[in-house]
């Protein structure tokens, strides 16, 4: 799928550089991420001049399943994974609805930590980062300053409203096989479904959104 996401997968893997998720999300250090743009041109374009790099992906690695479009919040079924918000998440950027690009990428790092906790294999957990990279990739200069932008002033007024919002929905209830797939587990545990079990859903969402995600504190 992209040329250099198992490399990013096996760098970190190989050298023990696995985020701790278990870190309040704030929005105004999220909009940092932004820089990552610039880390992930460097290394594609560091690849392409070593020559060819042969590209090996898991079926189903950052797979959108869902291709729906630019949507609101409310309308983002417990069933969208959060590649399929991504996905959402550039159109919305595309259309200039930065609200909605803000409010979907709220979410989708929501998901993204909720399947960290029933994930088993830690080298999967990278996929967030590279779908987060992925999207700013395709972004012009002009769409990623009005997005960040957008992002600085959802910091201020709009995360107690989105906490509210989705501190009133269910957990989500998709098979989370873009991560799994992520992983080095989707090459070796091929006979293992990859969750953690037994696991309560319902508990690990709440854990996310008051202690492990953007709500903690609020």
């Amino acid at each position: 799928m992209y040329e250099w996401d198992l490399q990013i997968a096996l760098v970190r893997c190989r050298e023990g550089r696995f985020p701790d998720y278990r870190e309040v999300f704030s929005l105004k250090v999220s909009y940092l991420a932004l820089s990552l743009l610039g880390g992930a041109m460097l290394f594609a374009g560091g690849a392409q001049a070593q020559g060819k790099i042969t590209n090996h992906v898991a079926e189903g690695n950052l797979q959108v399943t869902h291709n729906v479009g630019c949507i609101a919040r409310e309308d983002a079924k417990t069933s969208y994974t959060p590649a399929d918000l991504y996905a959402s998440i550039f159109d919305c950027i595309e259309k200039e609805q930065y609200g909605s690009a803000v409010d979907l990428y709220v979410m989708a790092f929501a998901r993204g930590t909720f399947d960290m906790q029933r994930v088993k294999d830690k080298s999967a957990y990278q996929a967030l980062s590279v779908l987060r990279m992925v999207t700013f990739q395709k972004m012009d200069e002009a769409q990623r300053t009005a997005f960040g932008t957008a992002l600085e002033n959802y910091s201020k007024d709009g995360i107690a409203g989105a906490c509210e919002f989705l501190k009133g929905q269910n957990a989500p209830d998709y098979y989370p096989k873009y991560m799994i797939a992520h992983g080095m587990g989707g090459f070796t545990n091929k006979d293992d479904d990859g969750l953690v079990t037994p696991f309560d859903a319902a508990a690990a969402w709440q854990l996310t959104l008051t202690k492990a995600g953007i709500c903690a504190g609020k």
